[in-house]
């Protein structure tokens, strides 16, 4: 698929963090270490992973099979699951204050849904693909192939129609933007991987 940036109508005290002398006994093992920073250095230095600094109280709730992107000094958490049900907000960390907040989003955002991915290109994140449905449910549960636009510069959600040979429906896939295109690769389809 290839990206251009929009323009008009489209077409195609933190996260379970403590303190080194506070005792973990009884605290689930999720809680500890639950977010971890790791600073890229010359191949020759020591890495090591470091609790995140400390910061304002998580306003979501806990998730797996989320995707998280990069803008502008903020990370963004879009989607995955609690354990109940699959989940469609949109989270900001902002790296330099160190709080976390709600996006209000404007539009048609995508269904709930996990195993999905996202990437950013221009001043958009793009959101294809996922599971949707009922996880309590194995009934309605559904590959998708859909395509989603966040503008970071306004908080509107747009959908993508696909023209021409539309991709598989799949999750638990990867993806990345080289060369203003959006590759895929993999994943899930519903029946092989």
């Amino acid at each position: 698929m290839s990206l251009s940036p929009s323009s008009g109508r489209n077409t195609a005290r933190n996260l379970g963090e403590t303190d080194q002398n506070e005792s973990s006994a009884g605290r689930d093992a999720s809680d500890i270490f639950e977010c971890l920073t790791l600073e890229f250095g010359p191949y020759e230095t020591v890495h090591r992973w470091e609790r995140m600094p400390a910061c304002d109280e998580f306003v979501g709730a806990r998730r797996s099979k989320h995707t998280m992107v990069a803008y502008n000094n903020a990370l963004y958490v879009f989607g995955g699951d609690d354990g109940k049900r699959m989940l469609n907000d949109l989270l900001r960390f902002d790296a330099k204050d160190c709080s976390w907040g709600r996006v209000v989003t404007t539009g048609n955002p995508p269904a709930p849904r996990y195993n999905h991915s996202a990437v950013v290109f221009a001043t958009s994140m793009f959101v294809f693909g996922g599971f949707t449905g009922d996880i309590n449910s194995n009934s309605n549960l559904l590959n998708r192939n859909d395509l989603y636009e966040f503008k970071f510069t306004n908080g509107h959600w747009c959908h993508w129609p696909i023209e021409g040979r539309v991709p598989p429906a799949r999750s638990a896939h990867g993806a990345a933007v080289y060369n203003q295109k959006l590759w895929v690769f993999a994943g899930y389809d519903g029946s092989k991987r």
